[in-house]
């Protein structure tokens, strides 16, 4: 049995388990690009969630309110 088919049954068997995979943990390269592509899409997703408030920044009527926007607007960018 090849090493790779080893390393690929035992992370098999730690997700049937349910157990927790952390960033530096082996995984297959299709798995790791998969959850890439995920956290990107939702990193892009947390962006262009905040880029229509912020136009409305200059336009807020009082101080408090642009704080309040501005709060708004940093708790969406995470």
């Amino acid at each position: 049995m090849s090493d790779v088919k080893n390393l690929e049954d035992r992370f098999q068997e730690r997700i049937d388990d349910e157990q927790k995979i952390e960033p530096r943990d082996w995984m297959p390269d299709k798995y790791r690009q998969n959850l890439i592509r995920q956290i990107s899409q939702h990193a892009h997703s947390e962006v262009v969630g905040m880029l229509p408030e912020g136009n409305w920044i200059s336009r807020a009527p009082s101080l408090r309110r642009k704080a309040i926007l501005l709060a708004k607007i940093q708790d969406e960018a995470g």
